[in-house]
């Protein structure tokens, strides 16, 4: 169990001035009451960590209290779990079943929880927003994080932290310690245990309904639908990307034909297309002509683009899909 001790090195005065200053120990004073040290942390939220916007006191979820809730920097909630005393596994017991807790409610349940108090930490208004801006970006999933507060650590705690964090459970530990100077202030000690080192995400699922919501998000979900309709009708194959639908021939699926990618534009929703014309002609050289491709697409590849000019291109790949592709579709059927 790791104890944090105190020292001042004040310069020597009197007889004794010409001799360097020597440490002299500051004796330990107590940390005071939980809802002391709550209170300190809603007074200035920065005593446990920078970034941390306070969103809730006292929260009750199932049968407990939780003791703090905010939102951090990563967009994440964090559960903060306050002791009078040393830190043992059992608080973080504590924590994570309230995580669990927040985990399941819906975002209503948790607005009604939280938006009557919300003028204890500052803005009732601003706060709101920030609180609705949270739950409405929770469409990938709702992250929590875990925030422990007390006057030491337990090293049960430490192994417990360390062993869940490779597991990816984000959770910081921060210890108080308070010092007495004789006849003089208290001085407030912090020690803090970081978040272990999360274990690489898993990547996030690819789908062209995710790419879609973003071309529908910039406004043009119609000329997105309108592209991948027409690949489809050419017998291709639609693959999402991170960013952007990529279309491959039936046979390889690993290269590319053409691909388009929404982007928000100066003046509105654009989609960045490319066309390959070498790469039609390579995978259906009896009907395509690479030099005839590439002369009639040159005017479609690597152009970002919305509008009216967006609808030309679009009008202008399905011509040439119907006429060089669909036939040879129609004849395999």
């Amino acid at each position: 169990m790791r104890k944090l001790a105190a020292w001042s090195i004040d310069p020597q005065s009197g007889e004794n001035a010409a001799q360097p200053a020597l440490p002299q120990r500051i004796g330990r004073s107590h940390v005071g009451l939980e809802r002391q040290l709550e209170d300190w942390i809603v007074n200035d939220v920065t005593l446990i960590a920078e970034g941390v916007t306070l969103v809730g006191r006292q929260i009750v979820l199932d049968d407990g209290r939780l003791d703090l809730l905010a939102i951090d920097s990563q967009d994440r909630w964090v559960v903060i779990e306050v002791k009078p005393g040393l830190l043992y596994a059992g608080a973080l017991t504590q924590a994570l079943y309230y995580a669990s807790s927040l985990a399941r409610l819906s975002p209503d349940e948790i607005l009604g929880k939280i938006e009557s108090g919300l003028g204890a930490f500052g803005d009732a208004n601003r706060l709101l927003e920030t609180v609705k801006q949270q739950l409405e970006g929770e469409e990938q999933g709702r992250e929590i994080a875990v925030m422990l507060v007390g006057a030491g650590i337990h090293p049960g705690l430490e192994r417990m932290n360390e062993f869940l964090g490779g597991f990816g459970v984000p959770i910081r530990v921060v210890s108080f310690d308070v010092f007495e100077v004789d006849g003089g202030p208290k001085l407030l000690v912090r020690e803090v245990v970081e978040e272990p080192p999360a274990p690489p995400a898993p990547r996030r699922r690819l789908t062209v309904e995710r790419i879609r919501r973003r071309a529908v998000d910039v406004g043009v979900g119609a000329q997105f639908d309108r592209f991948v309709e027409i690949a489809k009708a050419a017998g291709l194959a639609v693959q999402p990307q991170r960013a952007s639908v990529r279309i491959a021939p039936p046979t390889n699926r690993t290269r590319f034909l053409m691909y388009a990618s929404p982007r928000a534009g100066a003046a509105g929703g654009e989609l960045r297309i490319h066309v390959s014309g070498k790469a039609l002609a390579e995978f259906f050289p009896e009907q395509v002509d690479e030099r005839e491709a590439s002369k009639a697409l040159r005017g479609f590849s690597g152009r970002q683009v919305g509008g009216e000019a967006l609808d030309e291109i679009l009008a202008g790949i399905e011509r040439f899909l119907t006429d060089k592709l669909q036939p040879r579709k129609a004849d395999t059927e």
